[in-house]
């Protein structure tokens, strides 16, 4: 294992060599060239770093800017190395924030399936492959712009997000669980398409389910109905006109849950959220976060409730969907302002 010392300052040195190379048009094999020097440098006895200034470089808000990310150091934040870790350990601030990767995207080119009506692809163009994914689904009458601003977060923090489009706004629950699985068909066949910009680059098994409302019951429908799912995300979710809380009856895939104490809505309050998290056995990690103030219409952004819905929303893929424990102590902080906090995550 690295020092975590000069790890962390090698990923400073990534990220500024890059901003130079970036400024100065360097050729792809330049760049590439540089972290290669970056990494070999950590083979040393780390004397090569003491020349530079750290102290203005390791600034809190380094995170943010448009550079190669911090080295990743594929299998070592998880006790059977079967995970993917990029940086160095976080801190506190981290999950509240955009991550230290470009994010970029793009809505064509890619299989359009018969389930659902469109899709934009966030993916980081510098994070190093392989890549976990994300799909997410807008609520009833809603379209994927709705969602958008999750996608830049996902993709800054090394995880691509694909919000989508259903054929209808008007499709139900069922039509959503549909839409998502075939929006998951198209992103795997990105990973063999040529020209594709994730060709390549993504995992084979780690995809997970996401969606707002009418989408976060299309999200139960479908990973109760699929265990290869490495993780399950809804906000304000609705299960009402699809069977109440069983449609998440026997899921076997990780569930955060979020919801708001002011939705009183047919679409996703009501009680749906407790009941689907009632529905999901005891031994699925599952985690509902009930906060105050919020309705039924705060779950577009990351940053609802002082950027407590991005930061359990990160904590749960990093987890879950990639396997990272060392994002596992946010999960076990309780939310702010919760109303309701209930887990089986230790």
């Amino acid at each position: 294992m690295l020092d975590t010392r000069v790890a962390a300052r090698a990923a400073v040195l990534v990220s500024v060599l890059s901003v130079c190379t970036y400024a100065s048009a360097q050729t792809d094999a330049g760049r590439a060239s540089r972290i290669s020097a970056v990494r070999n440098l950590l083979t040393g006895s780390g004397e090569e770093f003491e020349t530079v200034s750290w102290s203005a470089l390791l600034a809190d808000d380094l995170g943010t800017e448009p550079a190669v990310a911090a080295l990743e150091l594929t299998g070592t934040c998880c006790t059977d190395g079967d995970c993917i870790c990029r940086g160095a350990d976080p801190t506190d601030a981290t999950p509240n924030r955009n991550g230290p990767f470009r994010a970029a995207s793009y809505t064509r080119g890619f299989r359009i399936g018969l389930e659902f009506g469109g899709a934009t692809v966030y993916y980081p163009t510098d994070a190093e492959p392989p890549l976990s994914a994300v799909i997410m689904c807008p609520g009833y009458t809603a379209l994927q712009s709705s969602i958008a601003a999750w996608g830049p977060f996902f993709a800054s923090h090394g995880i691509v997000l694909v919000t989508i489009d259903t054929r209808s706004t008007l499709d139900q629950v069922p039509q959503r669980a549909e839409a998502l699985l075939d929006a998951l068909e198209s992103l795997k066949a990105e990973n063999v398409r040529a020209g594709s910009p994730l060709q390549g680059k993504l995992t084979r098994d780690r995809f997970g389910l996401a969606g707002w409302s009418m989408g976060g019951g299309g999200t139960w429908l479908a990973t109760a109905d699929h265990p290869e799912f490495k993780s399950a995300v809804t906000l304000a979710g609705h299960n009402l006109t699809a069977g109440g809380g069983i449609i998440s009856l026997g899921s076997l895939v990780p569930t955060l849950i979020l919801n708001g104490a002011n939705d009183f809505t047919i679409l996703g309050g009501l009680g749906q959220s407790e009941s689907a998290y009632s529905s999901i056995p005891n031994g699925t990690p599952k985690l509902l976060y009930v906060m105050a103030g919020e309705g039924h219409f705060s779950w577009g952004t990351p940053r609802t409730n002082n950027n407590a819905a991005g930061r359990y929303v990160l904590a749960w893929e990093k987890v879950y969907l990639e396997g990272d424990q060392r994002y596992k102590k946010f999960l076990l902080q309780r939310g702010p302002r919760a109303t309701t906090w209930q887990t089986n995550v230790r």
